[in-house]
């Protein structure tokens, strides 16, 4: 069996142990796993099996060449980059990893933007006529209550449900560009995806958020929904996503709007999808190598639950990772 040595960036967000625990869950290739964080205290790195401490991602040139490094000395065939803000970072840069062997499934700089500006995503996605919650330009009392988010953002950082007039007025009369939205009050709905090079959905795998914290769902069940996988599949295509990304909707009185698009692997409930039969980051390295892929593998399962705790790692010492 002919070891893979793959590259997990952002060590410490959940996305990447996400990543990381579904490769070690996969029986099938010798896995090599490196892991890299600015932080030594990253939980990822201590489930990986070389561990290296990063530049910030703020310092783009001093982290390319430090990936780059790594990618050389390890031989390193497959990078997977989780974390939001330096996967267009990556993405600029796939060229020169690719010169040296490592494969990248990201979409461009230009479609990560896309997704990551939330008025122009929600615009397009209305003119492909998929429903969206009405976009309200000068919001009002009348008005009232609302969602609001910030123009880029990533998953729920800065989102709010906005109930009162005073707490409108601070938000219009803040500096923060934001988009303002009706109120869907309803199921919340996640989908996880991987898309080819071409933009075509290999996997579409659905699943309730039937409770979440910090935008992360800790209670979940997967379902089978048609017309979810048909909105998907015409959202990737049109938007030219590539890669692992995740879409997600809320649903009232049997009609589904959707909310937001995140070009990364999910920081939630990823590992209920794994496990409900489409391991997408085990996906993701066969469409990066080449390998193909059986119908077996990009199965979902509905009525698969997930609910998460707690789990802590004991170190017996830290001294920082591998220099």
């Amino acid at each position: 069996m002919k070891k893979i040595n793959v590259l997990v960036t952002s060590a410490g967000v959940m996305s990447a142990i996400n990543v990381i625990k579904s490769l070690q869950l996969q029986r099938d290739y010798e896995i090599h796993i490196l892991a890299t964080d600015v932080d030594p205290y990253a939980p990822g790195l201590n489930l990986s099996d070389i561990q290296y401490i990063s530049p910030p991602i703020k310092e783009e040139d001093e982290y390319i060449k430090f990936l780059l490094k790594i990618i050389r000395q390890h031989n390193v065939s497959v990078l997977y980059p989780c974390y939001s803000k330096e996967i267009s970072i990556i993405s600029k840069h796939q060229k020169d990893f690719e010169k040296i062997g490592a494969h990248v499934l990201v979409p461009s700089v230009e479609v990560i933007n896309h997704c990551n500006d939330k008025l122009r995503t929600s615009q397009f996605v209305e003119s492909l006529g998929i429903p969206i919650p009405k976009i309200i330009d000068n919001p009002s009392l009348n008005d009232l209550p609302l969602f609001s988010r910030r123009l880029t953002s990533s998953s729920s950082k800065g989102a709010i449900l906005v109930k009162y007039l005073y707490h409108l007025e601070h938000l219009t009369l803040s500096n923060e560009n934001r988009i303002y939205q009706e109120y869907i009050d309803g199921m919340e709905y996640t989908i996880d995806i991987l898309c080819d090079r071409n933009s075509n959905v290999l996997i579409a795998a659905p699943r309730k958020r039937l409770a979440t914290k910090s935008g992360q769902t800790v209670k979940g069940i997967t379902v089978n929904n048609t017309l979810l996988n048909e909105y998907v599949t015409k959202i990737c295509k049109a938007v030219e996503l590539i890669g692992a990304c995740n879409i997600q909707f809320m649903e009232r009185e049997n009609k589904f709007y959707f909310i937001e698009i995140n070009p990364r692997y999910a920081a939630g409930g990823l590992m209920l999808t794994v496990n409900a039969g489409s391991n997408i980051p085990l996906l993701a390295l066969k469409v990066m190598l080449g390998i193909p892929i059986e119908n077996s593998e990009l199965r979902h399962i509905p009525d698969i639950g997930i609910t998460r705790y707690w789990e802590e790692i004991i170190l017996n010492k830290i001294n920082g990772a591998d220099e």
